[in-house]
C-alpha cells in the first residue's frame, strides 16, 4: 500500500515513491533524463506513417484477393468434373473474397484515420483563429476612448 502525504509547499498530494530518500521533490535533471529516454524510445515511430502503411497493405491485399478469385475461377472452369471444381472455388474464391474484404477494411480504416487527422487540423485552425480574434478584441478594448459621442448612444442629444 502506497502512503500519500501532503506537500508543505503547495498542499498537493505527493506519492512517497516519487520523492528522494531525504523527502525532497524529484530534481528537474531526473525528469529531463526521463524525457530524453522517452524521446529516444519513440524515434522509430516518427519515420513510419501508420496510415500509409495500412493503405498500401489494404490495396495489396485487395489486389491479391482478386488474383486468388481469378485463379480459382480459372482452375474451376478448366476442370471437367464437379468434384475438381469445388476445391478451386473454396481455395481461390473464398480466400479471395476474404482477402478483398480484409483489404477493404484496412483501406477504410486508413481513410478514417485521414479524416480524423484532417478534423484535428481544422479544429486547431479554428482555435487559433478564435485566439487571434480574441487578442484583436482585447487590444481594441484597451484603447483609450477619446470620442465622447462614442460612449453615449444618444450622442449629441445630451
Amino acid at each position: 500500500m502506497k502512503v500519500l502525504r501532503r506537500s508543505r509547499q503547495n498542499g498537493a498530494v505527493v506519492d512517497d515513491a516519487d520523492t528522494s530518500p531525504d523527502g525532497a521533490m524529484p530534481m528537474p535533471g531526473r525528469l529531463e533524463r526521463l524525457g530524453q529516454v522517452m524521446d529516444n524510445a519513440r524515434s522509430g515511430r516518427a519515420t513510419r506513417d501508420v496510415r500509409k502503411i495500412m493503405q498500401v497493405l489494404g490495396m495489396l491485399t485487395v489486389g491479391f484477393g482478386f488474383v486468388c478469385i481469378l485463379l480459382g475461377w480459372y482452375g474451376a472452369s478448366h476442370s471437367p468434373y464437379l468434384y475438381q471444381e469445388i476445391p478451386y472455388l473454396i481455395s481461390g474464391g473464398l480466400l479471395g473474397v476474404a482477402l478483398v474484404i480484409g483489404g477493404g477494411v484496412l483501406v477504410r480504416c486508413a481513410w478514417s484515420m485521414r479524416l480524423v487527422e484532417e478534423e484535428r487540423r481544422n479544429a486547431l485552425a479554428i482555435v487559433r483563429s478564435i485566439d487571434r480574434l480574441e487578442r484583436i478584441l482585447r487590444t481594441l478594448g484597451e484603447e483609450p476612448r477619446t470620442d465622447p459621442d462614442r460612449d453615449h448612444p444618444e450622442g449629441l442629444a445630451r
